[in-house]
């Protein structure tokens, strides 16, 4: 019991203090590491507790007279949106009703738990979910007073020859989200615990009691985020294709360095003025994103600086989404988001008046490109 003990308190303190070191990583989604002082909370409540024995369920009494009161305080902190860990300092009173024990008995104690959201973890994470299942498994500490919360065994030391023992707790924790920082609880917890922390003799039948706890309560965020933001990956394919661009104006560099400077024999020609001509430019973004990545808004800067050029010009900004991912219904509403967001930054990064820009969006209804990935696009088309 001891050695089992030892292994699961070194396991929940292990996990609290590396999951505050790599990144959160829930139902393959990444998400963005929060700082240290983030998904911090603090929780009250208070309810009843049933203390189960042989004696105490074979004994003529009434399911009313065995119930006791307790209370709680907590605090944890969720490491992801599926993982958290928190501390319970609880106590309270527990009504005997076998022959033999006093009837009240107060205690103290308090455990440390491990946190699962299966809500998170099997379903989608949202941050405005109202309700959540979480399941906890932890290892916690009983102490036994008397009834007028003094030491049962007076003459003896603190902890020598006194009613205690450790305990083994699981649960079920029912959130009710009502804010971002505020939430109610309904918790239903069972713990088992040395068979002598009744104060009876040891029956050599029985190893442990158990204890049945409900309770209900609030929490609080205490200060900071309080909840996850999923990392936004770059599309491995869009880099792939500005890199092949990248290479080959590289190409194309080397082989006008290696032109001679000057050509004695190749007739003087005049420099001609010719009419500035405006070649498309391209957003690319990333899959089931409508945000400009910054290796994207020259692209924009591009555009916005042609206009200033040609105060005459006006744009029409078109926007796709790929067909292999998204239902048609979703892709027609994301490439307008992209629309948008090309026209918004225009107007509202490079001053251009919204008179001189229209938008216009497809779907998948239309592919401009074969790759399927270089449809996630907005394309430019000036007047």
């Amino acid at each position: 019991m001891k050695k089992f003990s030892l292994l699961l308190f070194t396991a929940l303190v292990a996990f609290s203090i590396s999951a505050q070191e790599v990144q959160n990583v829930s139902q393959g989604t990444v998400y963005l590491k929060n700082k240290g002082s983030d998904n911090w909370y603090m929780g009250l409540g208070g309810g009843t507790n049933l203390y189960m024995t042989k004696g105490e369920n074979d004994a003529d009494a009434n399911f009313g007279d065995r119930l006791g009161w307790m209370g709680q305080l907590e605090i944890g902190r969720w490491n992801s949106p599926n993982w958290g860990a928190r501390l319970v300092i609880d106590g309270g009173q527990i009504n005997f009703v076998a022959d033999g024990l006093d009837p009240e008995r107060n205690w103290v104690g308090g455990h440390l738990d491990l946190m699962y959201d299966v809500t998170n973890a099997w379903g989608t994470y949202n941050p405005d979910r109202v309700y959540s299942l979480v399941p906890y498994l932890g290892i916690g500490y009983m102490y036994g007073l008397d009834g007028d919360w003094k030491k049962p065994n007076p003459d003896g030391d603190m902890f020598k020859s006194q009613n205690q023992t450790l305990t083994y707790n699981v649960g079920l924790i029912n959130n009710f989200k009502l804010s971002n920082s505020v939430a109610l609880f309904v918790e239903l917890g069972w713990r088992v615990m040395q068979e002598s922390f009744d104060g009876s003799p040891t029956s050599g039948d029985y190893d442990y009691d158990s204890m049945f706890t409900g309770t209900a309560g609030i929490k609080f965020g205490l200060g900071g985020k309080q909840d996850f933001t999923p990392a936004e990956l770059m599309d491995y394919n869009l880099i792939n294709d500005l890199n092949s661009q990248i290479n080959r104006l590289r190409a194309e560099n080397e082989q006008l360095r290696q032109r001679p400077e000057s050509c004695p024999e190749c007739p003087e020609v005049q420099p001609t003025v010719t009419e500035a001509v405006y070649v498309p430019n391209v957003v690319f973004f990333r899959i089931n994103s409508s945000t400009i990545d910054r290796g994207q808004q020259v692209s924009v800067y591009n555009t916005a600086e042609y206009m200033k050029a040609n105060d005459s010009a006006k744009v029409n900004i078109v926007a796709y989404a790929d067909r292999q991912t998204g239902t048609p219904e979703y892709n027609f509403a994301l490439s307008e988001r992209r629309a948008r967001a090309v026209a918004d930054a225009l107007i509202n990064d490079h001053g251009i008046n919204s008179d001189r820009i229209s938008i216009d969006w497809k779907g998948d209804t239309e592919q401009p490109y074969a790759e399927n990935d270089w449809n996630r696009v907005a394309i430019f088309f000036v007047d």
